[in-house]
């Protein structure tokens, strides 16, 4: 049965979709996650995809099974064995074969069902994220619950702590802008757009030395962009992101706050070892599935768009992101009809009438208060705090206290405002911001919630944070001070 109501979900959609992006990646995240949780005999069941002027929303869906006890607390403890057996072989694989594609070079009914043949791929991709990750969620959480009650679940999760990947390809960014200054080209980092960076370096012998590293790199992290719309380019098609935050810190070097890992308690019972390996991979699964598989993705969706732009029925390649999957498949079927550009023109019209209009509270029925499952809880947050004067509550995240000047960041083009000991006002990150956090004296966005990619990532670099600040964005002017309560999750605007 359908839902009768749908929420935005800002933590994880912070900006409009296309209609394309809409219907491949979003709607294989919703039916992934409601496959997933067949699969494992999960206790809810997932969510429908919907958007309206390019505004996600997503709508519960009921379960169509029987919910097995213990289902969840079973797939957790094998997943240790699971994932580097079963289940990373697989995305590779599929990534692999999405790869392959090439829409350009085929028939009509070949073009057709090589689309249809990626949406099968894409979809069991979403899939195995989810049979991934709802287990490592349950792994933390079995850890968690083995604390003694009354325990600090801060300072549970510090002993999960291991160093996840996000701080790994940090270091490596810290790197690069190291031998960017030690192989002198720190000035074509500095003086230089991104756009021709790349070119000017390529001049330079040491130039060509430094791009040489930064490909290694790209070939791991490549995938990574400002959020999951694909109609973005991806970092290793145009490192915007890597080159605005080694540019910051070729500029500003900062010293990094990761502690030494101490040894974890005795882990008699195996649960310390579970929760490890499900909170290592909450981070790093995003280098295995994600990003390769959106970068993957991309590129199919981009051969047809190519290929209907060479037969005059796009005007530019970009309207290929304002088809939706279905129109896009009709469209490769029928190489004589036309009408896509006014298709394309409409839709653009309605993302700049939804960008002004900003989405909706909720689509359908008013939502009920509902109790959350507590795994999502963690990751999605508790929902709006209260505000008192100029006071305001999230969820606190990772411990301590912090105070300075905030510096609202949308985009990668704000980067090189921030300075070292700004508190950093978000309305969600992604892993490519966490090369920011090591220079940081705090972090505050409006999504998010203990087990977020923020909150992890913030608690590696002991960094006190406070995520789920609903209206931050609105609330605390740029350059205004504030001080927040990492432990408490309270944001106090000084002046």
């Amino acid at each position: 049965m359908s839902p009768s109501t749908w929420l935005p979900d800002a933590s994880h959609y912070p900006e409009q979709l296309t209609p394309l992006s809409a219907t491949v990646w979003f709607e294989a995240v919703g039916t992934g996650l409601h496959q997933a949780m067949r699969e494992l005999r999960g206790p809810f069941g997932g969510f429908e995809a919907r958007t309206e002027l390019g505004w996600a929303y997503e709508g519960d869906l009921e379960m169509e099974w029987e919910a097995e006890p213990g289902a969840l607390e079973r797939a957790a403890t094998d997943l240790p064995r699971r994932w580097p057996q079963e289940l990373r072989p697989e995305v590779r694989s599929i990534t692999r074969r999405l790869h392959r594609l090439r829409p350009e070079q085929s028939d009509p009914p070949a073009a057709v069902a090589m689309l249809d043949r990626m949406w099968e791929l894409v979809l069991r991709q979403w899939t195995l994220h989810f049979m991934a990750v709802v287990p490592a969620q349950k792994a933390i959480e079995l850890f968690t619950d083995s604390m003694p009650a009354g325990a600090d679940p801060l300072a549970a999760y510090a002993q999960l702590e291991q160093g996840d990947e996000s701080t790994v390809a940090d270091a490596m960014v810290r790197r690069l802008a190291e031998r960017a200054r030690a192989l002198r080209v720190a000035d074509v980092l500095r003086e230089y757009p991104v756009e021709v960076i790349r070119e000017r370096l390529a001049e330079l012998r040491d130039g060509r030395r430094w791009l040489h590293e930064l490909d290694r790199y790209l070939l791991r992290y490549g995938g990574r962009s400002r959020w999951h719309e694909l109609s973005l380019p991806r970092e290793a098609e145009m490192p915007r992101m890597t080159l605005e935050s080694i540019r910051l810190l070729v500029e500003r070097p900062v010293a990094v706050r990761i502690t030494p890992i101490e040894p974890g308690p005795s882990d008699a019972d195996g649960v310390l070892a579970v929760g490890r390996f499900g909170y290592a991979l909450k981070e790093s699964h995003v280098y295995d599935i994600d990003y390769p598989g959106l970068l993957a993705t991309r590129e199919v969706l981009l051969g047809f768009g190519r290929r209907l732009l060479a037969e005059g029925r796009l005007s530019r390649l970009d309207d290929v992101w304002m088809l939706r999957r279905p129109e896009l498949r009709s469209a490769l079927a029928s190489p004589g009809s036309v009408g896509i550009d006014a298709i394309a023109r409409a839709r653009r019209d309605e993302l700049a009438q939804g960008l002004v209009e900003g989405p909706r509270p909720f689509l359908g029925e008013p939502p009920v208060q509902a109790e959350r499952d507590a795994i999502l809880e963690k990751f999605y947050g508790r929902g709006a705090g209260e505000t008192h004067g100029s006071t305001l509550q999230g969820t606190g995240a990772s411990a301590g206290h912090a105070e300075g000047p905030a510096r609202l960041v949308r985009t990668a083009e704000d980067f090189p405002r921030v300075r070292p000991g700004d508190v950093m006002v978000a309305a969600t990150t992604t892993p490519a911001w966490t090369p920011l956090f090591a220079s940081l004296a705090g972090l505050i966005t409006e999504t998010g919630g203990i087990l977020s990619h923020a909150a992890i990532v913030a608690r590696e670099y002991r960094l006190p944070a406070v995520l789920g600040v609903r209206g931050a964005m609105a609330r605390i002017p740029d350059g205004a001070r504030v001080r927040l309560d990492g432990r408490t999750g309270q944001v106090t605007l000084v002046r």
